[in-house]
């Protein structure tokens, strides 16, 4: 589990988080406006929404070890093509085929890759490896700012692609399975869930939970990675400098691993949609301090880790809830279409809230992501219903 772990947070930190820093590098470097590049940006996440649900059947199928390790040459050749660019069209085929490679390593493949390997321990496998997972945007921010003030962003993108192969490829090639069936365990429940986790839906209550389920993800995201990809513009516009903003952004992973970490020692007492819950409640009363107008440097650094913490939460949650909800069988699946709604929201974020913050300003815009935030509390409630009914009529049935 720490080494899938350690091989997601150098994933995340190569393919997900540069831009935030190399975005207007790279815009400036290639002849693009600052709206052509993050345009590029989302589609590489619409790219990896299209593919999820091939990569978690494919996983269904094949296996986690040959489909991650295929993945990690993937977005080594990805990141090399990137480095490589001269052009927008150079640019925007590196976006594509990191949208691909997105699909293939990062979370929502790990989930089920790790789902086959640790088989009745799947909850505890996934909340340890997003825990270490969580630490990337505050280990490679400042990293990729580094490289590339001394390097070049060019320079940058080719060490990341040979991190890629000399770090990932050996773990998941030693750690992942050869197979599902060699993995998996037939029966049984997760022996570090609670005994409210261990029947799945079935018929039309399932079908009612994934609808809720990805609708409740797909709003919180649409906030996150909005928020994420314009945190330093949001706090430049509440009156903090760029290096405060910076420093502001950084909070925001440190939040993750708070609250994953609390779900390490005590999830286990708690069915897993608690996690959910509270992922989605914690959403709207940390964007509330961005209505506060002109934010000094504490105010800002609550929001952010309050923000990471939500986030940290949704992100162990959409792939234990999952687990509880709708059972290990076919899980490379269900974790595939789930990322459909996620991965369409993250696309859509960064756009979206570029155009509120331009047109509408900061309040306005974090009116509407309030409002985006009680959709995923309401939805997420939506869920927890179901699966209270479900479980009363299993213990009715049993006795």
């Amino acid at each position: 589990m720490i080494g899938v772990g350690l091989a997601q947070l150098y994933a995340w930190g190569v393919i997900y988080y540069p831009f935030s820093v190399t975005g207007k590098m790279i815009a400036a470097d290639l002849g693009l406006s600052i709206e052509a590049a993050f345009a590029g940006y989302s589609s590489m996440l619409l790219v990896s929404a299209v593919f999820a649900p091939w990569v978690g059947r494919a996983i269904d199928r094949r296996g986690g070890r040959l489909t991650l390790s295929l993945g990690v040459l993937w977005a080594a050749g990805a990141l090399v093509v990137a480095a490589t660019a001269t052009g927008p069209t150079g640019f925007y085929l590196s976006c594509v085929l990191l949208g691909v490679a997105s699909a293939l390593v990062l979370y929502d493949a790990g989930f089920a890759a790790l789902v086959q390997v640790a088989g009745r321990q799947g909850r505890r496998a996934i909340t340890y490896v997003t825990f270490l997972g969580g630490f990337a945007s505050t280990v490679f921010w400042p990293i990729t700012a580094f490289l590339a003030e001394r390097w070049g962003w060019r320079t940058t993108y080719l060490v990341f692609a040979a991190g890629m192969i000399l770090l990932c490829l050996p773990i998941y090639l030693a750690t992942l399975g050869r197979a599902p069936e060699l993995h998996m365990t037939s029966g049984g429940a997760d022996v570090n869930s609670h005994p409210d986790d261990e029947t799945p839906l079935e018929g039309p209550a399932r079908r009612r939970a994934f609808v809720g389920f990805a609708t409740a993800i797909a709003a919180h995201q649409l906030v996150i990675a909005g928020l994420l990809i314009h945190m330093i513009d949001a706090m430049r516009q509440a009156g903090l400098t760029g290096e405060q903003a910076i420093l502001v952004g950084m909070a925001f992973g440190p939040g993750q691993v708070l609250a994953r970490f609390a779900e390490m020692i005590w999830g286990a007492r708690f069915p897993a949609i608690v996690g959910g819950r509270i992922s989605a409640l914690l959403l709207p009363p940390a964007l509330l301090f961005l209505l506060s107008g002109s934010m000094n440097v504490v105010l800002a650094l609550c929001f952010s880790a309050a923000l990471g913490m939500s986030n940290g939460l949704m992100t162990i949650a959409r792939g234990t809830v999952a687990l509880a909800l709708f059972g290990r069988h076919g899980y490379g699946a269900i974790s595939g279409d789930l990322a459909l709604a996620s991965l369409f929201s993250r696309a859509a974020g960064p756009l979206v809230l570029a155009y509120g913050l331009e047109r509408w300003g900061l309040s306005l815009s974090a009116l509407a992501c309030i409002a985006c935030g009680l959709i995923s509390v309401a939805a997420m409630e939506f869920v927890a219903r179901i699966a209270a009914s479900q479980r009363q009529e299993h213990r009715a049935k049993i006795a």
